[in-house]
């Protein structure tokens, strides 16, 4: 029940274009914003299940990664187009982190908001081993692979400081619209790694007071822009997704590529 996928067959079908190719090898978050190491990988719903002290986990030698598109999309889409803006915006967010100067609590930082948001969800499709046509995988296939096309009113993205190094993948799960507050549902993604995490979600344009990617939505693929970074705001590592008496998760088969990632603690060998 808890065995972790992570790639399909050596050729299949491309999680983002779905043409029958090569598949190759996607890290999530990508490679050049963070640092690879050995991780250690837990199935999340094993995470929220488990006795205490019970621990089920297999180990990536490199990072988190999926074999589950092409290498065009890998290199081309994701590696040469946006992959580049996420990276820059990890590293510069994770130096304010670092710092040791008195920051405000509020800053300010200058990225290319449509770029990053096609590139968040190219990697969160990567992130899935079941290949089906969602209605949030054909609208996010369609935005990744053609930088032109209008990124839809209903998709909001939000992002909020993450200070930890556990890396969190969460696919296609509902949880409450409003914690605490279980008559309506929402639909969910979940993207979390050093020093920011992204929530994906359809036709919720809030979420527990979150900053909201998406609100930049109608800037071109290359504009700049200022966006704030609330230093003042630092939730728990498996915030939303946790389960507590304000919420629930309903998940579905792609809970199996649904992970949490630690970094490995060297053994007196290493």
């Amino acid at each position: 029940m808890y065995y972790i996928k992570h790639k399909r067959e050596r050729v299949g079908p491309c999680n983002i274009c779905k043409q029958h190719a090569e598949l190759t090898w996607d890290h999530v978050p990508p490679k050049g914003g963070i640092e690879l190491t050995a991780m250690e990988i837990e199935n999340i719903l094993h995470l929220f299940t488990k006795k205490p002290g019970e621990r089920k986990t297999t180990v990536f030698q490199n990072g988190v990664k999926f074999r589950t598109i092409c290498a065009k999309c890998n290199n081309e889409f994701l590696g040469r187009k946006y992959d580049p803006v996420i990276n820059e915006f990890a590293i510069s967010v994770g130096k304010y982190l670092k710092s040791l100067l008195t920051l405000p609590n509020v800053l300010y930082h200058k990225t290319k908001p449509n770029a990053l948001i096609r590139g968040i969800l190219g990697h969160i499709l990567a992130a899935k081993v079941p290949i089906y046509d969602s209605t949030f995988d054909v609208m996010a296939r369609e935005i990744v692979l053609d930088e032109t096309k209008k990124i839809p009113d209903n998709l909001h993205v939000f992002y909020w400081i993450y200070p930890y190094t556990q890396i969190s993948i969460l696919r296609d799960f509902a949880m409450p619209a409003k914690r605490g507050n279980f008559s309506k549902p929402g639909f969910f993604q979940v993207l979390k790694y050093f020093p920011i995490a992204y929530l994906v979600t359809e036709d919720l344009p809030e979420y527990e007071g979150l900053d909201e990617l998406t609100r930049f939505r109608n800037t071109s693929i290359d504009e700049e822009v200022e966006i704030p970074i609330r230093l003042d705001r630092i939730e728990h590592q498996q915030w939303p997704e946790i389960v507590d008496r304000g919420n629930f998760l309903f998940v579905g088969e792609s809970v199996q590529s649904s992970i949490v990632a630690t970094p490995r603690k060297p053994t007196r060998k290493e």
